[in-house]
């Protein structure tokens, strides 16, 4: 038996540390949209390389508009633009086998790729690496052919400082036969590398327990929020870093956060649905996700992803569906909007209702191109009408206009509607003024955009203090954000930018109140209450 059992103390949780990591690695290259559903790979795979092969051309295009050679208002640029798709699509068999195209006796434009609601862009990984930080070592393990990703999901879960070396040995040991070697592999090399952490007690819960209150939010940065109901907790959106993974300074991980009693994922973009994060958390944990019963054609295949990682309890919750907890619901709430608003992929905004307490989680949702939103279509005032007002709000402020070639998913749109601007996150003051006004909030949260210095600061939603400079040039011709205070005044609703670690707590007049937590809940004051000092820093030394 290996030794690894015996290098760590038998009675003491085991924890990874917050500088380590697990990546799986697909065996093959998992494709340009891994886990898009609805549609075969290859048929996903042909339109991609349509895209690919046309963007020098757009680029040009999009160059003779701001030289000015081209009017910005071209009549006949998108006849032009899907006269050339179906010139390239045609003359290559093996993108014309998967995609329809060309122009019809009377002018339209035809542009068909066939569907199958059977199958799934899926991924299965065949290995994984371990990342140190501090030392900077990757480490690779094989999976030998074998599709393991659910079991080391499984096993990483359990890193979270609430399992005891012995549970953890059940688990391994238990496993199936073709499992255990690399399992066991894996805590070995987590050992060896000192990716590791262990304590005599677990007190994560009760300190986040001494400070945040039952109907509580706190915000953990960009748009993940924790809830706390009576004793237990709720994960909205969770995107966490490991320790320097993004940048010098120490961030929220998995093993610093309460164990969660449920998880909620908002939309499929990376920045709301983060493989990195989901592979660490507990897997018992049920995962509450978008319905298949609410997609037009294509879906993003959350079953799919969040069984390879390791979850075996997820819940589809399609719009207007609740899921109840003592005292109250979540309920699931139609999500408009956003890249790429024209596939209409299933996705959902959350309302939080607890014993009289209501909470709106709107993410980036916002109006279409066609003009459909939350308040037109009078689900606002629905929610209200059921459950009453809605005193506390968070949404993003984006006002995102991209041009829909550069898109993350401008492939599976139509290739006359490339140069158009697409939908990505145009949320005007106005729009969140008359949507506070609806949901009769007292506080209006603006979130999402990053609220943390652990972030990646090279995506174009993401804005930190460290660099105004790029900040104002992102947002140079952006309506100014915090114009939204005197919109939102006549409706006796306030308005607060969100940072990393702040708490919003209903006071007893109905309205909320932010308050700091200051050192209390910053991830190295965490580590350090169960672990002490961490081992490459000196005594005494303030990250």
């Amino acid at each position: 038996m290996s030794n690894i059992w015996n290098n760590l103390p038998r009675d003491h949780y085991v924890s990874l540390a917050p500088w380590c990591w697990v990546q799986l690695e697909s065996a093959e290259a998992p494709g340009p949209f891994p886990f898009v559903a609805g549609v075969a790979r290859e048929v996903v795979a042909s339109l991609q390389e349509a895209h690919q092969l046309l963007a020098s051309s757009i680029d040009t295009a999009i160059s003779d508009v701001f030289s000015k050679r081209a009017p910005l208002d071209d009549p006949d640029r998108r006849r032009r633009l899907e006269d050339a798709y179906a010139e390239l699509v045609n003359s290559r068999p093996y993108l014309s086998r998967y995609i329809h195209c060309g122009r019809q006796p009377d002018g339209s434009f035809r542009w068909e790729f066939p569907t199958d609601p059977a199958k799934s862009s899926t991924v299965t990984n065949g290995g994984l690496r371990i990342f140190h930080s501090v030392k900077r070592q990757a480490i690779p393990i094989g999976f030998d052919q074998r599709p393991l990703g659910p079991m080391v999901g499984k096993l990483l879960g359990m890193l979270d400082g609430t399992h005891r070396t012995e549970e953890i040995k059940t688990v391994v040991i238990s496993s199936p036969r073709e499992a255990q070697p690399v399992l066991t592999r894996l805590m070995e090399s987590l050992h060896q590398y000192e990716c590791l952490r262990s304590s005599p007690q677990t007190s994560i819960r009760q300190r986040w327990f001494d400070v945040v209150q039952d109907r509580d939010t706190v915000h953990l940065g960009h748009a993940a929020l924790l809830y706390r109901q009576q004793d237990n907790i709720f994960l909205f959106d969770p995107w966490l870093l490991p320790w320097f993974a993004e940048s010098s300074v120490p961030s929220l991980w998995g093993s610093l956060l309460p164990k969660p009693a449920a998880i909620f994922l908002t939309h499929d973009h990376d920045d709301h649905v983060d493989p990195r994060t989901l592979l660490h958390l507990p897997k018992e944990t049920p995962i509450i996700v978008p319905s298949r019963r609410n997609r037009k054609k294509l879906h993003y295949d959350y079953l799919s992803l969040l069984r390879e990682l390791g979850f075996g309890h997820v819940v589809e919750l399609a719009h207007g569906e609740t899921w109840p907890f003592e005292g109250g619901t979540v309920v699931s709430v139609p999500f408009y909007g956003e890249d790429p608003c024209d596939l209409e992929m299933p996705r959902n905004c959350y309302l939080i209702s607890d014993r009289g307490h209501n909470i709106l989680i709107h993410a980036d949702s916002g109006p279409t191109n066609d003009g459909r939103s939350a308040l037109k279509d009078d689900v606002i005032k629905r929610l209200v009408d059921k459950y009453g007002p809605i005193p506390l709000l968070f949404a993003s402020q984006q006002q995102l206009l991209e041009v829909r070639s550069h898109a993350a998913h401008a492939a599976l749109s139509h290739p006359g509607k490339w140069l158009d601007v697409g939908e990505n996150g145009y949320l005007t003051n106005a729009y969140l003024a008359e949507l506070c006004a609806a949901a009769q909030a007292k506080l209006f949260v603006s979130y999402a955009t990053g609220g943390a210095e652990w972030y990646p600061d090279h995506l174009s939603f993401m804005f930190s203090r460290r660099n105004p400079a790029r900040t104002a040039l992102l947002t140079a011709h952006w309506e100014p954000p915090e114009n939204l205070k005197a919109l939102l005044a006549p409706h006796a609703c306030g308005y607060h930018y969100a940072q990393a670690l702040e708490l919003y707590r209903e006071t007893g007049d109905g309205r909320v109140e932010v308050r700091s937590t200051g050192e209390a809940l910053a991830p190295l004051t965490l580590y350090r209450a169960v672990h002490g000092e961490p081992p490459f820093m000196k005594q005494g030394d303030r990250a």
